[in-house]
């Protein structure tokens, strides 16, 4: 496969269902996390919004490990 090239279609047979769960799991959970930080009071949202994306980032590394 060409350096930056796409593919336009993926085969169903070529997915992983497992790891397209987990991945709709943790993005769902992603926004559900994110309205929750939003209704916060503000003097806690910056402290937890700053801790969620360390953990978040933290996260994200090792699944590409």
């Amino acid at each position: 496969m060409a350096e930056g090239f796409e593919p336009t279609s993926v085969r169903l047979r070529d997915l992983s269902i497992g790891h397209e769960a987990t991945n709709a799991v943790l993005s769902v959970g992603f926004y559900i996390i994110c309205a929750f930080i939003g209704l916060l009071p503000r003097s806690l949202r910056h402290r937890a919004a700053d801790a969620f994306v360390s953990w978040s980032e933290s996260i994200d590394e090792q699944r590409h490990i």
